[in-house]
């Protein structure tokens, strides 16, 4: 019997970048970013703070909440540098949407999350 193995692109990438180790294959990404968010001791405010694909989403949508941009669970949020906007399946947002957004989230919960990690986190168009 032969056993399949799943390969995730997004842990892959990280593994080659050098961010996560290979034994994180097999975890899921929420995990593999828990882990190595955990080891460096890194938390939502710092700039290398490892988002998974769906932190990253949560994240960004709690904060454009915040400017009264309501986007439901499955649009998915991506950056662009053309006009922002929901088009289909997916909201695109500026970068200074997103930054506003965190600021007046800071503010307003008093909860202090990087704009750059978030930043990079963010499929671009």
């Amino acid at each position: 019997m032969t056993t399949t193995t799943l390969i995730d692109p997004w842990i892959e990438r990280q593994i080659a970048a050098g961010h996560l180790a290979p034994g994180a294959r097999g975890m899921s990404r929420a995990e593999a970013a828990d882990q190595y968010n955990a080891a460096n001791a890194l938390d939502q405010t710092d700039p290398d703070f490892l988002y998974s694909p769906g932190q990253a989403q949560e994240t960004a949508r709690a904060a454009l909440s915040m400017v009264g941009i309501e986007i439901t669970d499955g649009t998915r949020i991506m950056l662009t540098d053309r006009v922002a906007g929901s088009r289909c399946w997916v909201y695109l947002a500026n970068c200074g949407q997103i930054e506003a957004a965190v600021e007046e989230h800071r503010l307003t919960t008093g909860e202090d999350i990087s704009v750059d990690a978030l930043i990079s986190a963010l499929p671009w168009e």
